[in-house]
């Protein structure tokens, strides 16, 4: 028995819209904003799980401040996402044309979850 996807394009699980309730995403799938209270060089200052139906939570990446305020990026199995966020909603795509520009500002981050 082959298992059935809820999702339109389940080869990008977590592409889609989010409503954002504080450092919750709820959408496609759930997400959850973490920040790290140590950090290093080579972390962003929060990362994100991915929460299951089962309330099992599964690392998925840092979240790196993007190029612009308000965007971010993360990867997830292989795959590069580009996320636009407000205080009350977030996008989650495919990076278009390789690989979004990750930008360590000092291990930190400008997400206020």
């Amino acid at each position: 028995m082959s298992k059935i996807s809820t999702q339109d394009n389940p080869s990008e699980p977590l592409a889609g819209q989010y409503v954002r309730h504080g450092s919750k995403l709820n959408g496609p799938v759930e997400l959850l904003m973490v920040h790290r209270t140590t950090t290093t060089t080579a972390k962003a200052g929060t990362f994100v799980l991915r929460v299951h139906h089962t309330g099992r939570r599964e690392y998925v990446s840092s979240l790196w401040d993007g190029p612009t305020p308000g965007t971010y990026a993360l990867e997830y199995k292989g795959l590069r996402y580009t996320v636009s966020m407000t205080d009350d909603a977030a996008t989650v795509a495919p990076a278009q044309g390789g690989t979004p520009p990750y930008i360590n500002r000092g291990s930190g981050n400008s997400i206020a979850a």
